[in-house]
């Protein structure tokens, strides 16, 4: 069937200048505004989803054999195929082209950039950015209630895997995009703050495991925060993989630092993290700051291990957190308390002598990054605030949720989906996605 977009326009000028003439007689109440609202977003999908159909044709190529990367394929058939659209469903009549014994070659869907479940890019880019907020479910109920495109929701999911995936293959391709597009250091910065840490995602056969999170913040002179990037990684064998995006990160903002800005590194106790920026040539001479409140919460645990009361347990705790903050050798007076009041635990206190070792490990072992009074001083954080939130962000808030399971890889999709979205870098991927569905369009 032809597609006319002048009866589709004369359609659509007629309704809506019969509905404002209603309005204008009637006059305007909440209700039948609301309606007319209504009325009018349905035909500008009705009017959009013939004009789609008509640019989607125009995509077609007519032709007994086509050129497909060097390859003859030869026509064999057309025939009808429904596309997802932002505006809805349509129905074109395309071209299908085969080579001896390969797999059918639609010129329509390349050269209009339908990669993912015949969705056209737009509608394919809307589902697979709006999973790294909502499950597939929500999206599905969300674009059933407001939008024209309505994909079931196994498209979803399978778009929202397609493009996780192509997010790891093109990683390459758009962060080449970034070093040429985007700003390594926010304009206005004077403090960077270096982050890692790590949370449990439930995986399917295999329990709970590790995500390593790293986080890139940037301040203004003010303490603002201007910006924040995130990184995510699934572990499987090692935190290699994690290891380089965090490496190549590092190495574009060391290259871009103002002179005069600062560099921290923040994380909790965890030997791997100071293990790396420990044994970073461009970190090992940043200020390295231990966690106050990951800090905390291990004072407070040594707290009940060194004393059986709990008013006693609070006092010493309360003293002790105020000294780790405020003191210039508040880390010192901590390991000297815990090792005199360790001393005076009788034999029957095993389990708690064994925690208050533990504890006096820890603090000896960090007390150099514990220079918490200095860093007030200095203007220079002392907690990993961002850090903690960007545990809770980028993975809490999306892949652990009540009865949630995770393949790896499903997982890890997930997160790079999210990962861009949060860091501001999602139309640096897409470009790049986009570059490639370019590269495999057929000429006429």
């Amino acid at each position: 069937m032809t597609v006319n977009i002048d009866d589709a326009l004369q359609s659509f000028k007629g309704l809506m200048e019969s509905s404002l003439s209603v309005l204008a007689e009637g006059g305007v109440d909440p209700a039948g505004f609301q309606g007319f609202e209504s009325g009018l977003f349905d035909a500008l999908g009705d009017l959009g989803r013939v004009i789609e159909a008509k640019a989607l044709e125009c995509a077609d190529v007519t032709a007994t054999s086509i050129d497909d990367d060097g390859r003859p394929a030869y026509f064999k058939y057309r025939g009808p195929q429904q596309y997802e659209t932002f505006l809805g469903k349509v129905s074109v009549e395309r071209n299908v082209f085969q080579a001896n014994g390969d797999t059918t070659v639609c010129p329509l869907e390349r050269n209009a950039g339908i990669l993912h479940h015949h969705l056209t890019p737009l509608a394919a880019e809307h589902i697979a950015y709006s999973t790294s907020y909502m499950v597939p479910s929500e999206v599905h109920e969300f674009c059933q209630r407001w939008q024209f495109l309505k994909p079931c929701e196994t498209t979803i999911k399978n778009v929202a895997a397609d493009v996780g995936e192509l997010a790891e293959v093109l990683q390459e391709t758009y962060e080449e995009i970034i070093r040429e597009e985007e700003p390594a250091v926010p304009p206005g910065t004077q403090l960077v703050v270096f982050s890692r840490d790590g949370t449990m995602v439930n995986i399917r056969d295999d329990g709970w495991r590790q995500v390593e999170v790293g986080t890139i913040a940037f301040y203004d002179k003010a303490g603002n925060r201007l910006h924040t990037r995130y990184l995510a990684q699934m572990l499987d064998e090692g935190t290699a993989r994690f290891v380089e995006r965090f490496d190549r990160e590092v190495e574009n903002v060391h290259l871009n630092l103002p002179k005069d800005a600062r560099v921290v590194c923040i994380a909790d106790g965890a030997r791997s993290n100071w293990t790396y920026f420990q044994g970073h040539p461009l970190l090992e001479h940043a200020y390295h700051v231990a966690d106050y409140w990951h800090a905390t919460e291990h004072l407070r645990s040594a707290a009940d291990a060194l004393f059986s009361e709990k008013a006693e347990s609070d006092r010493w705790f309360k003293k002790y957190k105020g000294i780790l903050e405020l003191s210039l050798d508040g880390a010192d007076r901590v390991v000297a308390s815990i090792k005199y009041y360790r001393g005076k635990l009788n034999s029957r206190s095993k389990a708690r002598r064994k925690i208050a070792t533990q504890e006096l490990t820890y603090f000896t072992r960090n007390g150099k990054r514990m220079t918490y009074a200095l860093c007030r001083v200095g203007g220079l954080p002392i907690g990993s605030g961002v850090m903690e939130a960007g545990c809770k962000t980028v993975v809490g808030n999306r892949l652990k949720r009540s009865g949630m399971r995770w393949s790896r890889e499903g997982g890890q999709h997930i997160l790079n989906l999210r990962t861009l979205v949060l860091s501001r870098r999602w139309n640096y991927f897409w470009s790049a996605h986009m570059e490639v569905i370019d590269a495999t369009k057929i000429a006429a």
